[in-house]
């Protein structure tokens, strides 16, 4: 199991985080690594379903694509915050309407208690289907892509086309009330010439967002996958180097490989780790 970041980020850009997403995706699919399937979790606490939800999740359903809806787990988290009639009620909203395409084309909708039966129960789900190949990875490691260019892609990039446009009208309309202030409106012009350097900023962030979506992650991928094959059977030894590549782009907390290593050296003996991967 990988647990991703969502794109509900306050520190990170959406591209940023898509751009991480696309290369765990696509290492994983270029590696033979089967997927079962993807789980995405809903505060059931948030008291509605704003912008920035409805943004994550129109994300989320481009990443999958509609042949792999029947994979998705959609789950309700932190049933324990809220008394079960305002729980129920959100979450027949989530089901009624926010919820109700991918679920019709096959998705399910579970809860999640925060214990490990619950935990157990809902990865058992996907456990029982049958592998799937998301829209991302196809486009990006089938089809060879630029990120921009998939349908993730593309919704990000149209969003940061907007946002461009937006600080692009803003610049217009402080340089044109900068010009038409009179030169004793010195305090005036200090203010307007500190908004005009910010909204400059921020345009030139979204210009950088949308240049760093604009990557072939497929390639670029399976290229560093070439280069790591022979480095990463070293540091890990252990461990099946299929493991290991996946695990240097997925991000090894420190002291990962040292218990791996302990444990292969243990156990190894006793089972096939590439038996539990096929899960």
């Amino acid at each position: 199991m990988i647990d991703t970041p969502g794109f509900d980020d306050t520190q990170r850009t959406d591209s940023e985080i898509l751009t991480e997403i696309a290369r765990i995706l696509s290492a994983q699919y270029e590696l033979g690594v089967e997927l079962k399937g993807v789980i995405y979790i809903h505060r059931i606490t948030d008291i509605r379903y704003g912008r920035a939800a409805i943004k994550t999740f129109e994300i989320f359903k481009k990443i999958c694509g509609q042949t792999a809806l029947n994979n998705v787990l959609l789950i309700t988290s932190r049933w324990s915050e809220v008394n079960a009639a305002t729980g129920a009620e959100r979450e027949r909203q989530l089901k009624d309407k926010f919820w109700a395409y991918m679920l019709g084309h096959g998705s399910n909708m579970s809860r999640f208690h925060g214990d490990r039966p619950s935990a157990i129960s809902l990865v058992s789900q996907l456990l029982q289907k049958d592998t799937v190949v998301l829209q991302l990875q196809k486009e990006l490691v089938d089809e060879g892509k630029r990120l921009d260019d998939t349908t993730a892609g593309a919704y990000v990039s149209d969003n940061l086309d907007k946002l461009k446009q937006q600080y692009q009208d803003e610049l217009v309309s402080l340089e044109r009330l900068k010009q038409d202030l009179l030169d004793n409106d010195r305090a005036m012009k200090r203010q307007i010439q500190r908004d005009w350097e910010a909204e400059s900023t921020r345009l030139k962030q979204v210009q950088n967002e949308q240049v760093s979506l604009q990557h072939a992650v497929g390639v670029e991928v399976r290229q560093e996958i070439k280069q790591k094959r022979s480095g990463l059977t070293k540091v890990l030894p252990f461990v099946p180097a299929m493991v290991s590549i996946l695990a240097a782009f997925v991000g090894i907390p420190p002291g990962v490989t040292d218990i791996f290593a302990s444990w292969f050296g243990d156990f190894g003996a006793n089972f096939d780790l590439s038996e539990i991967l096929s899960f």
